[in-house]
């Protein structure tokens, strides 16, 4: 066994028992590869690359050996190998006719943890995208179980980041889907009810407390749920003892977040001593955290060098054509900087004209502040006229993003009507559709929907969902294809929503002038 190895390791090529051998591992096993055998296992999916199963094998090496080597002293090691798991299963993705259920599972393993990792330090925008790619492939594979958590890890992030409306998307979308398992679903509702707490949404949260809470199994969700419940009712002492549990028994994102109400309870209670001890935690904590910034810093670096990688899909003419969308998109980009910048290069020299005659001209120097007022009220109007173009050219990339795209292809040549509206029930938006179409509004509008929730505090989650569809210039119709929704709950849903706005004009006019003012 020995003198094989070594001669392997000496050779510069790689013999096909050996690459036969790497087929019969077993990425389940507790043992995994050395390095050296993971360096010429490479060498077996270079030399016999035509063979996906191959690709297959060295992306499950290459995962067990990270997951092995998942501790903070490794963990630039076990991302850099996860990285490289994912780029070969999804090599192996882009050579196989038919995608097995198993394969969707396997990878969606693979963006989970990459996404705990980048979770664990913090990172809101790696995590997420992540975790989002990872609940897609759960639901290739069938595994609505693993699905189910995803979407739970993901409204936990948002949670941890008190941007609790964004978290509060992702329980709903979980709520939504059937025969959810008893025990992931309490936590559904256990996490539903701290964020429509962190909202301010008192009365749902009070209503969806008394039918959740009549059951005997207490777990961390149970007690933080109540925890925070008396919390903001500024019931302190019955809150003390569920937000103890908390801080003992959650992971460090959870002890952070129960210290801060802890440490703000026994302000209250006057105990001072113990009030110090969790103020002296969260200092701990976020020190540790001002230590880890070089570790986050290359981990983040890690990402944004691997985001090919991550975005690969299986068809290569897909990349190809959102290669060439990006880079059409960044020369748009470009060209609009340019001329903004010629324009305002263009614009100073008159201002210096301008300044030169005035100083040149003794005859005008009485009319210069005539002059310069002038010039006050023309930059006004130009920053105005900017603000304008800005919303514009929003409005242009939201509606060349994939998600608008797919979701008005769908309706394009369609005349839907009442009486068929479960006819086109197949058009519905998956659930990551949702998520897509969400993030990819609060990404070219970000301060609409905080607006919207802070002007009109009433509005729910789903109604955010129907303002958005709506914001696209869909009709009610259309809306309730979309959303799966029967005519009745969608229309009944936009009287609500314009009631809340208090309009009885056209509902997607008032929400692209309401975001316009809000740009």
């Amino acid at each position: 066994m020995i003198i094989t190895t070594l001669n392997i390791i000496s050779c510069s090529d790689v013999s096909k028992s050996y690459c036969e051998e790497i087929l019969n591992y077993s990425y389940t096993e507790n043992d995994t590869l050395t390095e050296n055998n993971i360096s010429l296992a490479r060498k077996c999916s270079e030399k016999y690359h035509k063979r996906p199963e191959y690709l297959q094998k060295i992306s499950q090496i290459y995962y067990s050996n990270a997951i092995s080597e998942y501790s903070s002293e490794h963990l630039i090691t076990a991302t850099k190998e996860l990285f490289t798991s994912l780029e070969y299963i999804n090599e192996y993705f882009s050579k196989i006719e038919t995608v097995k259920s198993f394969d969707y599972q396997f990878r969606g393993e693979i963006y989970e943890r990459l996404a705990d990792i980048y979770k664990d330090i913090n990172s809101l925008k790696p995590a997420s995208e992540l975790y989002d790619k990872a609940l897609a492939d759960y639901e290739s594979s069938g595994n609505i179980e693993k699905a189910l958590n995803t979407l739970i890890k993901t409204g936990k992030l948002y949670q941890y980041n008190h941007i609790p409306n964004i978290a509060m998307i992702y329980f709903e979308i979980a709520e939504e889907y059937e025969d959810i398992p008893l025990n992931i679903h309490r936590k559904i509702i256990d996490n539903k009810i701290i964020t429509l707490y962190e909202l301010n949404d008192y009365k749902n949260a009070d209503s969806l407390f008394r039918n959740h809470f009549n059951i005997k199994i207490q777990d961390y969700d149970f007690h933080s749920a109540i925890g925070t419940k008396y919390f903001y009712e500024r019931n302190y002492k019955d809150a003390l003892p569920h937000l103890i549990y908390s801080f003992e028994n959650g992971n460090q994102q959870e002890k952070l977040s129960a210290s801060e109400k802890l440490a703000e309870t026994y302000y209250n209670l006057k105990d001072h001593e113990n009030e110090m001890f969790y103020i002296q935690h969260q200092a701990k904590n976020n020190s540790i955290e001002i230590r880890r910034t070089p570790l986050k810093l290359d981990l983040e670096k890690l990402f944004d060098t691997n985001i090919s990688i991550i975005n690969n899909q299986k068809i290569k003419d897909s990349n190809n054509y959102n290669i060439a969308v990006l880079i059409v998109f960044a020369a748009a980009i470009a060209i609009v900087i340019l001329l903004y910048l010629h324009n305002r290069k263009k614009y100073q020299e008159k201002i210096r004209n301008a300044e030169k005659t005035i100083n040149d001209n003794h005859e005008k120097i009485q009319n210069k502040d005539k002059i310069i007022d002038n010039i006050s009220k023309k930059i006004e109007d130009l920053e105005s006229s900017k603000a304008n173009v800005k919303f514009e050219d929003a409005y242009v990339s939201f509606s060349e993003s994939n998600i608008y795209r797919k979701i008005k292809s769908h309706m394009e040549g369609r005349v839907i009507l009442i009486k068929n509206i479960q006819e086109n029930s197949k058009l519905a938006l998956s659930n990551n559709d949702i998520i897509t179409l969400v993030k990819t509004f609060n990404k070219h509008f970000p301060n609409s929907i905080s607006c919207l929730k802070n002007d009109y505090e009433s509005l729910t989650s789903s109604d955010t969902k129907f303002i958005i569809l709506s914001f696209m210039n869909l009709n009610d119709i259309e809306i309730a294809v979309l959303l799966g929704l029967t005519y009745s709950a969608s229309n009944k849903r936009s009287k609500k929503i314009k009631d809340i706005f208090n309009i009885k004009s056209d509902l997607s006019d008032f929400i692209i002038q309401y975001t316009k003012s809000k740009f």
